[in-house]
């Protein structure tokens, strides 16, 4: 049985149908819409080579400074980069941002950053463990201008610098990686720096 409330509904639901298929010629002309612009080719009739301007195409830039990065051990162990002290500076500072060594302090008119540094060595990590807390150590880097170029170098920070006594109060010692440092800087620089 049909209710007048059905009538009503089935009445709607075929107008609805009705107007949904209805040809309505607003939908279908797409005369007025942008169209993408048309490109000249023109055909290379002459057999000449066709040079590509790749200038446009992003350059993939390899991580790291590469071959403007030494190692140097002679005549004390450092890392050599090929760009003058005030770049340097800068370039050491960003890779450092991007590491896990972080920058306690600095001293930019004397090229000094001091870092707080955890040393890989397993010595030092079995005392971390045993601690059962991070011993933090300062060091000092030092850049020096050699010509065109900059050293930098690492040593234990002085002992007003560090942060070295548990919650106790007790000082302890912590051992000097400064080789370690200046490694892991020399990889940092040369293999993780993440360039623009």
């Amino acid at each position: 049985m049909i209710t007048p409330k059905n009538k009503l509904v089935l009445v709607a639901s075929c107008l609805l149908v009705f107007a949904c298929n209805s040809e309505n010629s607003r939908y279908r002309d797409t005369s007025v819409l942008e169209r993408p612009p048309t490109l000249a080719l023109q055909q290379n009739t002459q057999n000449t080579p066709v040079v590509i301007d790749d200038s446009v195409e992003p350059k993939k830039k390899m991580p790291g400074l590469r071959s403007l990065v030494t190692l140097r051990e002679e005549p004390s162990k450092g890392v050599l980069i090929e760009q003058p002290i005030t770049q340097a500076w800068r370039t050491l500072g960003v890779a450092l941002r991007q590491s896990e060594i972080k920058i306690t302090d600095y001293e930019k008119g004397k090229y000094n950053y001091y870092v707080n540094y955890r040393s890989q060595s397993v010595f030092t990590n079995v005392l971390h463990y045993l601690n059962e807390e991070e011993v933090k150590t300062i060091y000092l880097l030092t850049l020096k201008s050699q010509g065109d170029n900059t050293f930098i170098q690492a040593e234990l920070a002085s002992n007003n610098e560090q942060n070295s006594q548990n919650a106790d109060g007790v000082v302890t010692k912590t051992g000097d990686d400064s080789e370690g440092l200046i490694d892991a800087i020399y990889h940092l620089l040369h293999d993780d720096m993440k360039t623009e």
